[in-house]
């Protein structure tokens, strides 16, 4: 046994400190298997790849670990929700309980902090309108006490507001160290908080926006790491597609334009240029509008060649030159995708979105991170298809890797109850829809409310939500009408019998345990849309090895989304609950099989007579 792994046995003794000292500890032996497992891979620097299911406490199972080891440990996590709870409640009373005393720091993107200098431009030299002046004033008197410059400490959301870009400074935007605003900046204070720190917790998409800077000329965002602890790390790949490729709108250009034409009005002795990126930049954007890609690539380029002429004028013009070399390299991706990507565009004109993103993941996650001389922990409940690892190792880019499996101290049998009906039409039809919708209205009045009701897609919400609203007696909140997803959580929190319905972002990172929530509704698999462009490119790839597109990934990416949705019900051993799949295909489908053996193992049923006695028997 190393040292670490007897310091982490230690703790879970029935005597120790911990058992003593941390309220509402209870012994889980898979728990302790697993910080035994995450102990050993801190001191072998080696890669472990660990499904741990709802209820096994991996939390504890990695703090623990990161408090008694001597590494610089960086937690890393897809949800906000959970990256405040580290911070603000876990790690805090853990480190009480063990007397730990190592330095904690929360690393957030960029875009939650201050920057007092783009705060002191929209002040002065903007125009901005009257209901902005009042946000941008309010900012201004909490920025005056805010020991952080953390934006989460308003009252109100900046981007809501319509202030957010004048108050933040993206990547690009940012002048480091040459800004007369340096010393004060928040973000760079937590920068150099982090850089000092033993435990480091931030999100996926602040580590893997540092990977991608790592690779390019931009420095870097976090400091090295002797150990990664990746949370929720399902998510990972999705997030690698975004931050590994480009994403190039119109906004994108506009922003520039908007801030060369800033520059350029404080510089007050460049008329002609001024004039001649007003007259390039009209061309320019017409050019979008008809989605005309090589004209927006050749007048950029003659923005860019006037830009970068004047480049030792100032350091903010040649950081504004710099921007607009990397633009016009996103246009060319744009164009011609590099060899291994995907590029394609949605949205009309104004909205539209060009996107380039890698066909495989795996290459460059393994290129970008698993390649450091650091230990390597990827924790989830839903790691495993069908009992295999094989389809996230693919994804992630593992070839080899511990993986370890703890499953849920949870009673399912006891406790849930699985409900598949067999004579639903198909949800895809007009008919399914209406079936469906009574369904659901039929389940939820047999639980009194108290539901969440995850749908596959906007189209099926906005068909069905506003009906559940008109036919049902208690609240139904409805993702995109009843304010905020934070809103809406907390109104479905307080109000037991309300009713919940959401789509993809409700189907993780949602924790909801007690009567509240006593019944999950979902209303058909969740197969993505057979038309995505990079679906289309990973299966066109991986039938050109050999492989079936459906079975090796259409199949197994539903699956582990389902298995994210219905992770939502049972949060503790107190609760009760009913799942439901609205899906009858499973029946008739040759998938239906292997889908139910990745259901939790509750009884299946197919009556809704039962339903109704399980919620009757509780109650």
């Amino acid at each position: 046994m190393n040292k670490l792994a007897g310091l982490v046995r230690r703790d879970f003794e029935d005597e120790s400190v911990l058992v003593s000292g941390l309220p509402g500890y209870a012994r889980r032996d898979e728990q302790i298997l697993l910080a035994d497992e995450i102990a050993e891979a801190f001191e072998k620097r080696g890669l472990l790849l660990a499904e741990a299911e709802t209820g096994t406490g991996k939390t504890l199972a990695y703090l623990i670990p990161a408090l008694r080891s001597s590494d610089k440990v960086l937690i890393s996590t897809h949800t906000r929700s959970l990256q405040d709870q580290l911070v603000h409640r876990d790690l805090p009373a853990v480190q009480k309980a063990l007397g730990a005393s190592r330095r904690v720091a929360l690393l957030k993107g960029r875009s939650n902090y201050l920057c007092p200098q783009r705060l002191k431009r929209s002040l002065t030299s903007a125009q901005p309108e009257i209901w902005q002046q009042k946000s941008l004033l309010k900012v201004q008197k909490w920025s005056d006490s805010s020991r952080d410059g953390d934006l989460s400490g308003l009252d109100f959301d900046v981007f809501a507001k319509g202030i957010g870009a004048m108050v933040t400074a993206t990547a690009d935007q940012c002048l480091g160290s040459r800004c007369g605003d340096f010393e004060n900046c928040p973000l760079m204070k937590a920068r150099q908080k982090a850089q000092s720190a033993d435990i480091v917790v931030t999100n996926h998409s602040l580590l893997l926006a540092d990977a991608a800077l790592k690779s390019g000329e931009y420095g870097e965002i976090l400091p090295g790491f002797d150990a990664y602890v990746l949370d929720e790390a399902h998510a990972l790949p999705e997030l690698a597609c975004q931050h590994f490729g480009v994403q190039l709108t119109r906004l994108t250009l506009i922003t520039w334009l908007n801030d060369v034409q800033s520059l350029l009005d404080e510089m007050g002795d460049e008329p002609v240029l001024k004039k001649e990126l007003v007259e390039i930049g009209r061309e320019l954007l017409d050019a979008w509008q008809k989605g005309a890609m090589e004209e927006v690539e050749n007048h950029w380029g003659d923005m860019l060649k006037r830009v970068d002429a004047r480049r030792e004028r100032s350091e903010e013009l040649a950081r504004v030159a710099d921007r607009a070399e990397q633009i016009a390299a996103d246009i060319a991706m744009v164009r011609e995708p590099g060899e291994g990507y995907v590029g394609w565009s949605d949205g009309e004109p104004d909205n539209r979105r060009y996107v380039v993103a890698p066909v495989e993941t795996g290459p460059v996650l393994k290129q970008h991170l698993w390649d450091r001389p650091a230990a390597f922990v990827l924790l989830s409940a839903t790691l495993r298809v069908s009992g295999s690892f094989d389809y996230s190792k693919q994804r992630l880019g593992f070839e080899d890797a511990v993986e370890s499996f703890h499953p849920s101290p949870f009673d399912y049998g006891r406790q849930a109850m699985i409900y598949l009906p067999r004579t639903l039409p198909d949800p895809r039809s007009e008919q399914g829809i209406s079936a469906m919708t009574d369904e659901m209205e039929t389940l939820i009045r047999a639980s009194h409310g108290r539901a969440f009701v995850l749908f596959t897609s906007w189209q099926a919400l906005t068909q069905i939500g506003p009906e559940l609203a008109r036919r049902l007696p208690w609240n139904v909140l409805i993702q995109g009408e009843s304010g905020s997803r934070d809103a809406i959580l907390e109104t479905f929190r307080s109000d037991t019998h309300s009713v919940l319905c959401g789509t993809r972002s409700f189907w993780e990172g949602v924790d909801v345990p007690g009567e509240a929530l006593s019944l999950v509704i979902i209303d058909k698999m969740p197969f993505a849309p057979p038309n995505d462009p990079l679906l289309k490119a990973r299966i066109k790839r991986c039938e050109e090895l050999g492989g079936s597109g459906f079975r090796d990934i259409q199949l197994p990416e539903a699956i582990a989304t389902l298995r994210q949705g219905a992770g939502r019900l049972i949060r503790s051993v107190h609760d009760r609950g009913v799942m439901a799949l609205l899906d009858s295909r499973l029946y008739v489908k040759g998938y239906g099989r292997e889908v139910a053996r990745n259901l939790p193992p509750a009884p299946i049923r197919d009556d809704l007579s039962e339903v109704r006695w399980f919620f009757e028997a509780a109650e």
